[in-house]
């Protein structure tokens, strides 16, 4: 669904000029990056809400999408933890040892709602189209600045890269073709809306900010 894309990419340009990207821009020094600490919780959570949605999923069409994504997201947290490690974000802490923001809680809770309770399809659509889409803006925007910090080390940065294009068009294929005027499309669209206001408000809680929901598409 052409329209579901572009809808998900008006949404993310709407992100990519929040608070978050423009802090990015002025970083010059690798204590510039404390929001990784939020980041690992990201990681654990959203990964962990993957293999949920696969374990409980029983739909033999949408099963082998379920597991790929999750397979591939699994070590994800434990190479993040890494990275902290070797570039001093722990100092002997444990990963988590900072508390999540409340906008960063209210992102995970969405995603663990969508893989607990929602149709397939929305689940596509939260955690794939929306979700993944926003990680490929979030790790193009970030690497620059590592490599301008030169701690561009280590897997995980680069499998980001790599993979998160793949991951927001899996299962698209399998939910129903819609017009975004019909009941299903006003759903999906919804969806989208309330996935990116919830980024929106998690990446500008992790630099100091807070923000207004996305502006809703007419």
């Amino acid at each position: 669904m052409q329209w579901l894309l572009e809808y998900s990419e008006n949404y993310r340009a709407q992100l990519r000029q929040g608070p978050f990207f423009t802090n990015l821009s002025r970083a010059d020094q690798p204590n510039d990056l404390q929001w990784v600490h939020q980041l690992i919780h990201q990681s654990r959570e959203f990964t962990q809400a993957l293999c949920l949605r696969y374990s409980l999923c029983q739909d033999k069409r949408f099963q082998p999408v379920f597991a790929e994504h999750a397979v591939e997201e699994a070590d994800h947290p434990d190479q993040l933890i890494a990275w902290m490690k070797e570039h001093g974000f722990l100092n002997g802490v444990e990963p988590c040892s900072v508390p999540a923001t409340l906008e960063t809680m209210n992102t995970l809770s969405f995603c663990w709602r969508s893989a607990m309770r929602d149709p397939h399809d929305l689940q596509v659509v939260a955690l794939n189209v929306l979700s993944e889409g926003v990680a490929f803006d979030f790790y193009s925007a970030v690497i620059p600045v590592l490599k301008k910090l030169k701690i561009h080390t280590g897997r995980y940065w680069g499998v980001h890269a790599d993979v998160d294009m793949h991951h927001l068009t899996m299962g698209l294929d399998l939910c129903d073709e819609v017009a975004p005027n019909s009941a299903k499309g006003q759903l999906y669209h919804r969806t989208l809306w309330q996935s990116a206001t919830l980024y929106h408000q998690m990446l500008s809680s992790w630099v100091g900010e807070r923000v207004e929901p996305i502006s809703l598409l007419i």
